[in-house]
């Protein structure tokens, strides 16, 4: 996907019409909650989806930023950073500990809704999320992070070529 298609699909624009700002339960005078999933990759830099990264990192800080401005109001909102779920867009065939079935990640991350702004959602993940943004050094991180993508694309580039 090239930069100008990536920025179309994920671009901050849309994430304000997915929140939809004026259609929250504070415009009809009542409490509630909105959930903006983001992911684990605006935790930190990703090499190679850096506009993908950059773009739920964007995600993220809106809607931390929304929570403090409309918590008075009862409105919570909450940044969903999840790893991966075992879904067809993950190409996750088998749910795994760390790769849980979409219902099971729900399930989980709804139990966080009114307990914090920011989470993963899921307790695996949330120790995923601790080892990459607490524990490892982000040089680490950048430097393994950026060799499973080139691996990743070359897989890809390969593929294309036989296919």
């Amino acid at each position: 996907m090239w930069l100008g298609e990536q920025l179309n699909c994920d671009s901050w624009p849309k994430q304000f019409n997915k929140c939809g700002i004026n259609r929250t339960p504070v415009a009809f005078g009542k409490k509630g909650a909105i959930l903006n999933i983001s992911s684990a990759s605006g935790m930190y830099p990703v090499p190679l989806l850096t506009v993908y990264s950059a773009s739920k990192a964007f995600v993220d800080f809106f809607s931390r930023g929304l929570q403090a401005e409309y918590k008075s109001k009862g409105i919570i909102i909450q940044s969903v950073l999840p790893f991966f779920v075992a879904t067809k867009l993950s190409k996750v065939r088998r749910p795994t500990l760390d790769k849980p079935s979409p219902e099971r990640y729900v399930a989980a991350e709804l139990n966080t809704v009114g307990l914090q702004t920011q989470t993963n959602g899921y307790l695996p993940h949330a120790i995923m999320g601790w080892v990459t943004t607490a524990l490892l050094p982000a040089k680490m991180l950048n430097s393994y992070v950026m060799g499973m993508n080139v691996s990743q694309r070359a897989r890809y580039l390969k593929k294309q070529k036989q296919g």
